[in-house]
Parts: C-alpha cells; structure tokens; sequence
C-alpha cells in the first residue's frame, strides 16, 4: 500500500517501489465509470529511484535501442505509468480507467539520463476538457535529478463518449507526402509483441496481449502498444536524437497484430511516421524539435551500461 499525506492542496501518494498494475486494472474494473467535472488534487510519487540495470537493458533489447551508458529516452514513461494508473484507478478520479485510448504523448528532456541518476518521479493528473469523441485528460509526469527537472512527459488519454463537435484539440503536423513516399524501414510485428512489451513495461492491457481477450474489448486483434510502436521509432532514430528536446507522438491509428508497417523518416528527422505496408491511414507521427539552449553537460558514470 503506498504512503498517503493530506495536505490543503491535496493528497499524496507516496511509493515505495512500483505498485503492481494488475489489481489496480481490476479495481478500475470495478469501480465502473463516472462522470465528475473536475479532476481530484491527487499527485502520486516515487522517490530516490535507482534504475534496475537490467530492466532498463530487456526493454532496450525488446524496443530495439542500442545498449550504451545512457538511458533510452522514452524509458522514464515505464517507471512513470504505474503511478499514472494508481491516479486513474481511484474512485474519484472522473473518468473510466477502462477504455481510455492514449492519443497523444510529449517528452522534453533537457539532457540523456545516465544509470547512476538518482531520480524522484511525480504524476499528476491536468487538463480535463471537451474533445470531439469525448473528453480528453493529461497525465504529467517529472522526472528530477537533485532538485531540478531533467526530463517531462504528458501523456493525453481520450476518454470516448458524448463530445463536443466544436472543440478544438492540438493536430499532429501533415505527414501525407513523407507517407506516401517510396522506401522505408520494414517492421515485422508478430503476435506476441504485444506480450514482451508488458512484460518489461507492466501494462497488462488485455487489448494487448491476445487475440481473445482483445475481442471481448471490441478488437478483433490484439493491438500493439502505442509507446512500444514510439519507442521502436526513437530507437531508430539513434544518433539523430538530440541531446536535449522535445518529442511529440500522435497515435492515429492502431497496429494490429501480427502485423507489418513502414517506418519512414524526413531527411532532417524532424518527422517520422509509421505507415501499413498495405492500405491507407497513418499509425503514428512523431515530430521531434532539438532544444534552443545548450543543455547541461551529462553526468557521465563510473562503469558502462551493461546488463551484469
């Protein structure tokens, strides 16, 4: 159970290590779907966070990033989603854990995370507001190194319903001609991705791990997940990435499974987008901006990155 504080600006919920996901799922189950107009002043924390070494490496290998004496960029969101998931499934939280679709995500980091990093995470819940199939909620996440924001995450989750057809919502960049140009990286996703991405990043969304239990979800396949599809992109972006910046990531279109999509990239790789080898539609776009400012030098650790 994780520590609670009661303070006039709200309530704290304070772990200790990660909370287990799956009776979270269940509960959220449970607690069925409500309606409140307003988000609880609820944030949920981690503190003093020392990176397992060889977690960070299996979710290296499973999303393809080459193993070094940094952290992959995108690997914060799997420390951060278990406290996502401890705000969302709690009966005051408005909307359904159940059925929210992640339709969007922004990371800024202002230097590479190092594995000798002591982080201390904090998630909040921001943002509620119309959207056009429903309403739309933002999960912000922190990540800092003594005292100071080193990297952030907004992670926008659309909870379906009666909308708004007047509200307006932020548009990914156009894309059309970068997806229909020849060429691009061939990505074979066979039935079990959806499996070995839960089992390194903890979401066990059935709409994720089988043909079955995504049916009983309104699939007819299993989908893969949105930030394993984004985190096979930056990993393939490699070297391009930059030191510090910011990175947007707009989920179109799902990725059934097994399945095989395109990967095509600007030649300035401001844009990537993941295309189906065969029909229309985009799956994701990313658009990723170098910072403005110099970022502050990178620690850089004693031994390298490797899996003992």
């Amino acid at each position: 159970m994780p520590g609670v504080a009661g303070t006039t600006a709200g309530t704290t919920l304070t772990f200790a290590t990660s909370p287990d996901l799956k009776p979270m799922f269940a509960r959220a189950v449970l607690n069925g779907r409500f309606s409140a107009d307003g988000l609880p002043q609820t944030v949920a924390e981690r503190r003093g966070i020392r990176v397992d070494v060889g977690h960070v490496v299996d979710y290296a290998h499973v999303c393809g990033f080459s193993v070094g004496t940094s952290l992959p960029m995108t690997y914060p969101h799997v420390l951060a989603f278990p406290l996502q998931v401890a705000l969302m499934s709690r009966r005051e939280f408005p909307l359904s854990l159940v059925g929210l679709v992640h339709v969007e995500n922004a990371i800024t980091w202002r230097r590479p995370l190092v594995p000798e990093d002591v982080l201390d995470l904090r998630v909040s819940a921001s943002g509620l507001r119309p959207h056009r199939r429903g309403r739309l909620v933002d999960l912000v996440n922190e990540v800092s190194v003594d005292g100071q924001v080193v990297w952030s995450g907004v992670s926008t989750y659309l909870a379906r319903g009666t909308g708004d057809p007047a509200a307006v919502s932020a548009e990914a960049p156009d894309v059309t001609e970068l997806a229909r140009s020849t060429g691009g990286a061939v990505w074979r996703l066979d039935e079990g991705t959806g499996r070995r991405y839960a089992r390194v990043s903890g979401d066990v969304n059935p709409i994720h791990l089988h043909a079955l239990t995504a049916r009983a979800l309104g699939f007819d396949r299993a989908i893969a997940h949105g930030m394993y599809t984004y985190a096979r992109v930056v990993s393939a972006l490699g070297p391009r990435v930059p030191a510090a910046g910011t990175s947007r990531v707009w989920f179109r279109k799902p990725v059934r499974l097994p399945s095989t999509v395109l990967l095509k990239v600007s030649p300035d790789a401001r844009h990537a987008v993941v295309v189906p080898r065969t029909g229309e539609g985009e799956h994701i776009v990313v658009e990723t901006t170098p910072a403005r400012r110099r970022p502050p030098p990178t620690r850089v650790p004693n031994t390298r990155f490797v899996k003992s």
